[in-house]
């Protein structure tokens, strides 16, 4: 992701600018993260529909900053059916990723892109579990092997997603953070 503000379109997952592969010798090409449950606390029916709503996991802004140190991209993909169904507006979607992307930056790290489903379930080919949005995410990335990418989520429609991509899947939650997972997946 370029310095500055980003707009509205790349927060809300509607602008893919072509991802620039990192620097050889790189541990991975890729790594897919969900956002609920993964990168900031899940509310269980309840949406995070703003900046005070938003509370990081422990850790897991670090671990955004030690793959992009280690030359991996970092890309977010996440269902929000609340657009759907009115219950969260694209203004406060914006607000969100946008706070996000402040609080990931304060720590030294970055999103390289945001892929966004805003249906309803099972009206798509792009809400997870199906792998519409992973595979978007692959080709912003053309020159990233699906073998050198990782999904990391917290949910089964994660790990059903990433099967169905062909690209391995790290799980977290239940005692196992992003933090530790991704310092695994660096060595």
């Amino acid at each position: 992701m370029r310095a500055g503000e980003p707009s509205a379109g790349f927060l809300l997952g509607e602008e893919h600018p072509p991802l620039e592969p990192g620097p050889a010798g790189r541990p991975l090409d890729l790594v897919l993260l969900d956002r609920d449950g993964t990168v900031n606390v899940r509310r269980p029916g309840r949406y995070v529909t703003g900046a005070a709503d938003l509370r990081m996991l422990p850790g897991a802004a670090g671990a955004v900053r030690d793959l992009r140190a280690a030359g991996v991209r970092v890309v977010l993909v996440t269902n929000q059916r609340g657009l759907a169904t009115g219950r969260l507006t694209r203004e406060e979607l914006v607000a969100v990723h946008g706070a996000l992307l402040r609080r990931l930056r304060r720590a030294g790290g970055d999103l390289d892109g945001i892929f966004v489903c805003p249906h309803a379930e099972a009206s798509c080919d792009c809400r997870k579990p199906q792998p519409g949005l992973l595979l978007a995410a692959l080709r912003a990335a053309p020159w990233a092997r699906p073998e050198r990418t990782v999904m990391i989520g917290d949910q089964p429609s994660d790990e059903q997603a990433a099967a169905a991509a062909g690209i391995p899947y790290v799980g977290v939650g239940r005692g196992r953070s992003l933090s530790a997972s991704v310092a695994r997946l660096l060595g």
